[in-house]
């Protein structure tokens, strides 16, 4: 009788560490082109990725969400935080409008990752996923993008500089604005 409990106790740590070593499922897909687009999905939380990665969330097969503008965010036992979000085209989904911050927030905190969100026409709802152990790839592409960020954000910077030195209206005006708003600058 002991040897028996003695291998079920051996099963079920072995078992809840091999469960805990990630709670991502992760997978790769390559398209006729080549080009290979990374995912990994936790319990309805998922990271998209191929020249730049999305982060999403379905509440609930049968859920529609609302149209709003962001969610509460709480990780473990820290006080939530708002998250910009944007709602997919069949209402099913809600799209972070910052992938890169919410990537980082579940890089830093890991853990349990509980969200506060709005079903249509429905009060306030939760949903939590675990998101200890991102996968290698895509924390390297936080480091990636974050950097990315921070190059676009210093030249349009260097930009905005340009055009307050500027004359309003002028040629060499106009070509510096339509630079910013090529390259994707906000220009308000």
């Amino acid at each position: 009788m002991k040897y028996i409990i003695a291998t079920i106790l051996r099963l079920v740590l072995c078992t809840s560490a091999v469960a805990e070593s990630s709670a991502w499922d992760y997978s790769t897909k390559t398209d006729i082109a080549g080009k290979t687009t990374e995912f990994a999905t936790a319990w309805g939380l998922t990271i998209r990725c191929s020249h730049s990665c999305e982060v999403f969330f379905t509440p609930d097969r049968y859920t529609l969400v609302e149209d709003q503008h962001s969610v509460l965010v709480k990780f473990n036992d820290r006080p939530a935080k708002r998250f910009g979000v944007s709602r997919s085209e069949d209402s099913t989904a809600l799209f972070f409008s910052d992938p890169v911050a919410i990537l980082r927030a579940i890089r830093d905190n890991g853990g349990y990752m509980t969200v506060e969100y709005k079903p249509y026409q429905r009060i306030p709802d939760t949903v939590k996923y675990g998101v200890w152990n991102l996968p290698p790839t895509i924390l390297k592409r936080i480091e990636g993008q974050g950097k990315a960020q921070k190059d676009h954000a210093a030249a349009c910077a260097a930009l905005s500089d340009k055009l307050s030195n500027e004359y309003a209206g002028s040629e060499a005006w106009q070509a510096i604005f339509d630079k910013m708003v090529k390259s994707g600058c906000p220009t308000n």
